[in-house]
This record gives structure tokens, C-alpha cells and sequence, in this order.
């Protein structure tokens, strides 16, 4: 039976599931949700979530608050999976590639509210040059770089300004200006919450001088926008002079957004169970049937910790990954082998969730103790 695609799991306890087993806790999924919404709710924002880390419809249900409107995907794989589902006003938060636009063309027709980023002339004068059809428009967001330098036109650069002005009247009847996007993903470069909060503001402060600047010159911008889990866990009271916020990993939580302060402990949903599959005293080392393949290496040089934390034993470190094995040694060098025979099961916490999620073809929802949900996420590009 193959454990990750059967339907008879459900019920199950999950001591019993396959592993490597990716499991969230139903619970935990449900009070992430909530006190996003009601951060956003507080602030007088609209929540529009990511989906990125989890990439399933179930998940993307909790986060909209069951609307099943408003969201953004990182693929067209993703975009359409949403759009199959019964989601509409979906954001495509990847300037568009010329080889993907009769892509985004058919999605635009399909749905109410397909939109995409633009950072750049070049992207501005593609849409120009392959109008859709029917009297719609290109809904457009403008794509900042507020200090995060990944994709982005800087907001004071003084072609940006200009970009806008066209995006917005240069053929109002083929495109429109929906506002402006900024990712201050930075703040995972951040070890506190004060200098979090000085990135959130930071980049708040620079998204608002730049509409205010379009609005002087005439320039409409109804919609401004920024996010990063870390950045709305603890908001900033700026942020209420946005429109919306767009964080993702929060629906989930880890390792990493536990050490950076975005959540406690108890808020981080995921897990990957894995069994102790061998014992090797002469090294001191336990050995698991995790390996890379179910955890990703991200997080191997961020800390003591590195790719996962094991749950319960503090005194564990997982100290090496190939692709199905994991080793597992003690802090201290003094491992007890009889607290952990063979066959037994530990729950690792890894550092990031969304790298981990991207392993997992299946998702063991549960609880209780016991599996109430499969979740199957979309996978592709």
C-alpha cells in the first residue's frame, strides 16, 4: 500500500503512518490563521496570503477565511491549481517571462481578477504587444525593491516614477494600475524583533513616499502592499496606511521563524516524523529514514540546530543528511541508545517549511493525535 496517496490513513494514529511523514497539527493551522486576520483586522488591512509554502487548496481555504478570494502564487502551476479550485483575485508575484504569457493570457480570461507584476519597460510594452481579448485589461501591480534586491525597480529611482505614469495612462484601455509590491523578505537576515520591525517600517515608509509621489503627479495608485511572515507577525502601526499585507510561511511556521521571534514554539504546525532505523555506538550515532529528500539542507549552517530541531530532546543534534538517512548524535556526546530502540519514532521541526512542504507529495493533517486530512499540494512551475 502506498502510504502517501492512500485514503486510508485517515483515522489513523500517527505513531502508525509511512516516514518520513510531513504532519500538521489542525489546531495550530486554525490559531495561525486566525491571529493573522485578526492582525490585519486590528490594522484595517486586507490579508492576502501566500501560498506558496503549502500550495494546497485546504490551506489556502483556512488562510482566506474560506472566501477563497484574494491570494498570490509564486507559480502558474500554482495559479492554475488555485483557479481550478474555485479561487478568484489571484496575484502572480513573479514578473512576468515572455515564454510563459499566453499563460497568464488564458488565466487573465479564465478569472475575474488575474494580476501581475511588472518591473520594467520591457514587461510593460509585452503586455501592450499582446492585448486580451474581449475589452479586458491587464490588471497590473508594480513590483518595488525596497532593500530586499531580488526582483524590483527601486522606488527612488527616477525611472520608476516614469514606469508607473505608463503602466497607468500610457493605454488605460489595455492595462491597469492596480498599486505597488514590495517582498521585504530581508527580515530573514534579521536576529531580533526590533530590527524586524525597523525593516517592516523601513519599507512601509518608502512604499508610502512613493504613492504619495505617484498621487502628486496625477498618477493613480488605488492599492499598496508589502509582506514577509516575520515582518506581519509583529506589525508595525505604519502599516495601517497600507492596503494589504501578503504573508505566506505564517499558515505553518518553523525553526527559523521561531529563532527570529515571528512565533512561539507551540504556533509552528509542521513536523517530519522519522524512525531510528539504526544504532552505531562505536560512533555514537543514531540513524533515521529522513534524509535530505524529506527535509531539505536548508538551515545546515543557520545554528546549532541546523536543518530541523528534534522535538523533546533538546540534547539531539541531527547532525548529518544524505538523501534518506539522517544521523543523530547527542550535544553532549553521551547518547542513551535504550531511550530510542529501534523503531521508534521522532518528530523534527525543520527550519523552513516552505523547502521542507516542497518534499512531501502528501501532507498527514491530524488531530487528536490522529489524521483528519490529507492535503496534496500542487508541484511544478
Amino acid at each position: 500500500m502506498d502510504g502517501h496517496t492512500d485514503s486510508s490513513w485517515l483515522g489513523a494514529p500517527l505513531e502508525q503512518l509511512p516516514t518520513p511523514a510531513l504532519t500538521l497539527d489542525l489546531a495550530t493551522l486554525r490559531g495561525n490563521a486566525e491571529r493573522m486576520r485578526e492582525r490585519c483586522r486590528a490594522l484595517g488591512l486586507r490579508l492576502r496570503p501566500h501560498v506558496k509554502t503549502h500550495k494546497t487548496l485546504e490551506g489556502a481555504e483556512l488562510a482566506t477565511g474560506g472566501s477563497r478570494r484574494g491570494i498570490v502564487v509564486s507559480t502558474l502551476a500554482e495559479a492554475r491549481f488555485f483557479a481550478a479550485g474555485g479561487f478568484d483575485d489571484i496575484l502572480y508575484a513573479f514578473p512576468v517571462p515572455r515564454w510563459r504569457l499566453a499563460e497568464c493570457s488564458a488565466l487573465a480570461q479564465r478569472l475575474q481578477r488575474f494580476q501581475v507584476l511588472l518591473d520594467s519597460p520591457q514587461g510593460l510594452e509585452m503586455l501592450l504587444q499582446n492585448p486580451l481579448p474581449g475589452g479586458k485589461r491587464w490588471l497590473v501591480w508594480l513590483k518595488l525593491d525596497c532593500g530586499n534586491a531580488r526582483a524590483g525597480i527601486r522606488p527612488t529611482d527616477p525611472e520608476a516614477l516614469s514606469l508607473a505614469r505608463a503602466i497607468a495612462q500610457g493605454s488605460p484601455e489595455l492595462v491597469t494600475l492596480v498599486g505597488v509590491y514590495a517582498h521585504c523578505g530581508n527580515t530573514y537576515g534579521c536576529r531580533d524583533i526590533a530590527a524586524i520591525q525597523a525593516i517592516a517600517r523601513d519599507t512601509t515608509a518608502a512604499v508610502l513616499e512613493f504613492v504619495t509621489a505617484l498621487r502628486q503627479a496625477g498618477i493613480p495608485c488605488p492599492q499598496a502592499t508589502i509582506g514577509s511572515t516575520p515582518s506581519c507577525s509583529h506589525p508595525v502601526p505604519e502599516m495601517s496606511q497600507l492596503t494589504e499585507v501578503h504573508p505566506g510561511n505564517y499558515l505553518f511556521y518553523d525553526l527559523q521563524q521561531t529563532q527570529l521571534g515571528s512565533c512561539r514554539p507551540e504556533e509552528v504546525a509542521i513536523r517530519v516524523l522519522s524512525r531510528v532505523i539504526g544504532h552505531y555506538p562505536h560512533r555514537g550515532q543514531l540513524l533515521l529514514d529522513c534524509g535530505w529528500a524529506a527535509l531539505s539542507l536548508h538551515g545546515r549552517d543557520r545554528g546549532p540546530a541546523g536543518c530541523a530541531a528534534i522535538e523533546g530532546h533538546p540534547q539531539l543534534r541531527l547532525v548529518g543528511l544524505t538523501q534518506e538517512h539522517g544521523l543523530v548524535e547527542a550535544a553532549d556526546g553521551r547518547l542513551d541508545f535504550e531511550r530510542f530502540p529501534l523503531g521508534s519514532t521522532l518528530a523534527l521541526i525543520p527550519f523552513h517549511a516552505c523547502a521542507t512542504a516542497a518534499m512531501h507529495p502528501v501532507y498527514f493533517v491530524h488531530a487528536a493525535g490522529k489524521v483528519v486530512e490529507l492535503w496534496r499540494p500542487v508541484r511544478g512551475w
